[in-house]
């Protein structure tokens, strides 16, 4: 069995400097191959998973984030080849969903005693995403955070805080399920995961595996009514709001938005020309989980 490591040396998690001896002790005795490399830019992570693949490893490894994560998959998908993952990002969101530890140590063992298992892959436009997008404020999040700030969940509180201060929902307009909805939300998330990150649970009914996606339609609200959603959103209880959040399946949605919206794949954020649409491909990533 090969191992290549794509490690993100700029991940959020505190003690990541020390991943690469942590990797090389624990592979010290065993007659395993692997390799590292490290990322150096946005989108270097897909092409360093490229070159894993056609130079033969057969369980590529990324270490970092979600937007590592999602990067190092993309090449992966429909492929024999098996993702690992390393959890090291600030929210950890496909490493949740498939109920990695975020120990990294308890993960490296993982890798060597979990089977290959099949997860889906939602797409954006033709963009892969592994747990969730969507337009809104968490996409505006998305793209402050990703603009320089400093790394770490507490950081993200507080541009979320500061972002929904100010945020003003536009109109977003949804087709699914041969039915055509219009909203001013705050947030509209397509789920292919039960949640963001950083134990966020945003569609506790949704599974990665089943090829569905989850849409779930989030109303502006006042900071009081707010604030009183926000434990349910961590105990996976936030549909019970039923005044704040409306919920959808399906295999296929069109969304259309203001040009120029951003939107975000895994906590990447890019720039929508106003029309977005979404599907699934079910069981097409090989994924090494409990």
């Amino acid at each position: 069995m090969s191992y290549f490591f794509i490690i993100n040396p700029a991940a959020g998690k505190a003690g990541a400097a020390r991943l690469p001896e942590l990797i090389h002790d624990f592979f010290k005795g065993r007659r395993l191959h692997y390799e590292l490399a490290f990322t150096e830019r946005r989108g270097h992570a897909a092409e360093l998973s490229r070159k894993a693949v056609i130079n033969g490893f057969f369980h590529v490894v990324a270490a970092g984030g979600d937007g590592t994560i999602r990067e190092a998959a993309e090449p992966l998908i429909g492929r024999t080849q098996a993702l690992g993952i390393l959890p090291g990002g600030s929210g950890n969101g496909l490493a949740r969903n498939l109920y990695i530890p975020l120990k990294i140590e308890e993960a490296l063992n993982g890798l060597l005693q979990w089977r290959p298992r099949k997860i889906d892959a939602g797409l954006a436009n033709g963009k892969p995403f592994f747990c969730a997008a969507g337009v809104g404020l968490d996409a505006e999040v998305a793209r402050i955070f990703n603009s320089g700030c400093r790394r770490g969940i507490l950081p993200y509180v507080y541009h979320s805080a500061v972002t929904f201060l100010r945020y003003r929902p536009g109109p977003v307009v949804i087709v699914m399920n041969g039915r055509r909805y219009e909203f001013s939300p705050m947030v509209t998330a397509i789920l292919n995961g039960r949640q963001y990150g950083g134990g966020a649970v945003i569609a506790p009914d949704a599974y990665i595996d089943d090829g569905i996606l989850n849409v779930v339609v989030v109303k502006k609200a006042g900071i009081l009514r707010t604030l009183r959603a926000v434990p349910d959103l961590f105990n996976g209880t936030l549909p019970r709001h039923t005044d704040l959040v409306t919920t959808f399946t399906a295999r296929t949605v069109e969304l259309s938005c203001p040009a120029g919206s951003p939107y975000h794949l895994d906590g990447e954020d890019f720039e929508s020309d106003g029309n977005l649409r979404f599907s699934v491909l079910h069981q097409v990533l090989n994924v090494i989980a409990p």
